[in-house]
């Protein structure tokens, strides 16, 4: 906005237009939101609007999901589509999501309106007959899986009729599919409580997902995504995914079913467009973002943001060091981080988790020991980190039992503060059995993503962006909610997908694990040939005449998979891809193993020769607290 004074909407002012009071309440505390209703009501009370209607609540609506850095102009063109002819009109929460994603992805550039209109679905009017014809299509197309799943197949049918119809309405779909598999399966409420009497008996039940309590207040209208709206509209989420994903457990029926993971947490995927930026910027794309290895982010645009402004970013990432020995799946974080230090120059910091590894981890103890000891542990880690090749004036591994006080602790304190039982036990799920310090640790895992933390380290004005595993997002998404409260920075973060077990993609690869599915840093070239060839899950059929007809199914194959994170060489990936995929006898699944061995062999020896001249002087180093900015 052009005045320099901080706009003022009253509580008052949003109740008129629909919102609840707690809501209202909710809102006025962000400035970003309340600057931007005051837009959006001026302008649509210049055009006439009957704010008291249902309008009211679509510019509440938009007013919390626009982002303020979208150019005035797009934010016009936004209102006028709403007061547009009722052909050409967006009316449906469908077409306003659409609209105001196509507004914030373009931010300050300026708008087409031919594009706009036709992102945003303007004179896009999806009949119900259209709803019912694609169910019905879909449904006869898959319908052995509707027998096989039953009521269950009502997520992916509503999946894919909301990918066909994006327009469509999802009460309008939810309803005809309802109505289109009841002949079909029988009626839905008893199919449910016949469920119920063949369950087992009770476990604990798990947590529902955290949602972050944004600046932003949450609409009153829902304008989701179709993969929001399926959320929104079928089911609970014990039924959709028989997936458990938290900081401490990561299990599948299958195989991880990402999108869903997307759905449940609230985060976004990253685009392709955000890739073409950071190329703009002059920052190379890693491999690990163009295969979707990192799929996931909250608030990339942010951190493009400051870096296109040359404002100050640090990084963080940790470690919690439950074995002496690392193995593969742990070099994918610090392999990423490497390369986003480089690629924004920014500084890092590393935390090392010895303490939670010793509140979670019953075996383990507070000293030296050999098998036992994180305090062992820890160093042989940190030294495993270094030899990744960081960069010792622009990194700072601290140790959480021996660095935490001073600015670090009173941040603690006061997340803590925030955090009563009953949101600890939602979020993580914890019990009567688990220790307080358990509880309490989320606080310490939280607060190196402020930069007050680390006074004299890290400039105070920088924002903190986490390249993390997909299952530390809850950590962090209780971090966002309380940052505004102690006047902090909301972290941002970048997901990853989990690195598999080398037994199959239902679980992910663990120190925990037997050894001989486990690929550690201290392997031998004989190990590691060993393991692969005995233990890597095929994608292959069994015999190779069934092989050269159908080919492998690269998607569960593991050797694959861990070339796609290990090769560098996309143009030899793809080929080994097609060849294997396609049943060729040249890349049986003998070949796609050695391909990985050779590929294994030659980074794990380069790792252990770096790791070699790694001393202690500069574990002191890097574990010297020091000015970084």
């Amino acid at each position: 906005m052009s005045n320099k004074e901080t706009p003022v909407v009253s509580l008052e002012e949003l109740v008129s237009l629909g919102v609840s009071e707690a809501k209202a309440k909710q809102s006025i505390k962000s400035k970003e939101v309340i600057a931007s209703c005051r837009f959006f009501i001026d302008e649509a009370t210049k055009r006439g609007g009957d704010l008291s209607s249902e309008l009211g609540l679509k510019i509440f609506d938009i007013s919390s999901k626009v982002k303020m850095a979208v150019r005035e102009e797009s934010r016009m063109l936004l209102l006028d589509y709403l007061f547009k002819p009722e052909d050409v009109r967006l009316s449906t929460p469908e077409q306003l999501k659409a609209a105001i994603k196509f507004i914030n992805e373009a931010g300050e550039k300026e708008v087409n309106e031919e594009d706009f209109a036709k992102s945003s679905g303007s004179g896009v009017v999806v009949t119900l007959e259209e709803v019912i014809t694609k169910i019905n299509e879909v449904i006869a197309t898959d319908r052995e899986q509707v027998d096989e799943m039953g009521w269950g197949y009502e997520v992916k049918v509503m999946q894919q009729v909301l990918q066909a119809l994006p327009f469509a309405s999802g009460s309008d779909v939810r309803k005809q599919i309802e109505d289109a598999l009841t002949p079909i399966l029988g009626d839905k409420a008893n199919a449910k409580k016949q469920k119920k009497k063949k369950n087992k008996p009770k476990k604990e039940k798990a947590p529902e997902p955290f949602k972050e309590e944004e600046e932003k207040a949450a609409p009153e209208s829902s304008t989701s995504t179709p993969e929001k709206r399926v959320s929104e509209e079928v089911s609970s989420s014990q039924e959709k995914s028989k997936q458990v994903v938290t900081p401490w457990e990561a299990t599948a029926d299958k195989e991880f079913d990402y999108n869903y993971l997307i759905e449940q947490f609230g985060s976004e995927p990253i685009s392709q467009e955000q890739l073409e930026r950071m190329k703009k910027l002059g920052i190379k794309v890693h491999h690990f973002l163009e295969r979707g290895i990192f799929f996931s982010h909250r608030d990339l645009d942010v951190i493009l943001d400051l870096k296109e402004k040359g404002e100050p970013i640090f990084l963080y990432t940790g470690r919690g060091p439950s074995s002496s020995a690392m193995h593969l799946g742990h070099l994918i974080p610090f392999v990423f981080t490497k390369y986003l230090q480089e690629a924004f120059d920014i500084p890092l910091v590393i935390q090392m988790t010895d303490d939670e590894k010793f509140l979670f981890k019953k075996n383990l103890t507070l000293d030296e020991d050999e098998n036992t000891g994180v305090e062992r542990m820890c160093r042989e880690n940190i030294k495993d980190i270094i030899a990744l090749g960081f960069d010792p004036e622009k990194t700072f591994i601290f140790s959480d039992l021996k660095y935490m006080g001073g600015a670090f602790y009173k941040n603690v304190v006061q997340f803590q503060r925030h955090v009563n039982l009953n949101k600890a036990r939602h979020i993580f799920g914890f019990t009567d059995e688990n220790n307080i310090g358990e509880i309490a640790f989320c606080a310490i895992q939280a607060v190196p993503s402020f930069p007050s933390s680390f006074e004299g380290i890290i400039d105070p004005n920088a924002h903190c962006l986490i390249p993390c595993a997909i299952d530390q997002d809850p950590y962090f998404r209780l971090t966002r909610d309380i940052a505004p409260k102690i006047k902090e920075k909301k972290p941002a973060l970048l997901h990853s997908v989990f690195f598999p077990a080398m037994t199959g993609g239902s679980t992910k690869m663990s120190s925990s694990t037997m050894s001989e599915t486990t690929v550690f840093l201290t392997d031998t070239p004989d190990h590691i040939h060993k393991k692969i060839m005995k233990h890597a899950f095929s994608g292959a059929p069994n015999t190779l005449k069934e092989f050269l007809e159908q080919g492998a199914d690269t998607d569960v194959d593991i050797s694959y998979q861990y070339l796609r994170f290990f090769m560098e060489d996309s143009d030899r990936l793809e080929e080994i891809r097609r060849l294997y995929s396609a049943g060729d006898e040249s890349m049986t699944t003998g070949k796609v193993k050695l391909e990985l061995i050779t590929v294994l062999q030659e980074i794990v020896k380069e790792h252990q020769d770096a790791r070699v001249k790694v001393t202690d002087e500069d574990v002191v180093k890097f574990m010297t607290p020091r000015k970084m900015y």
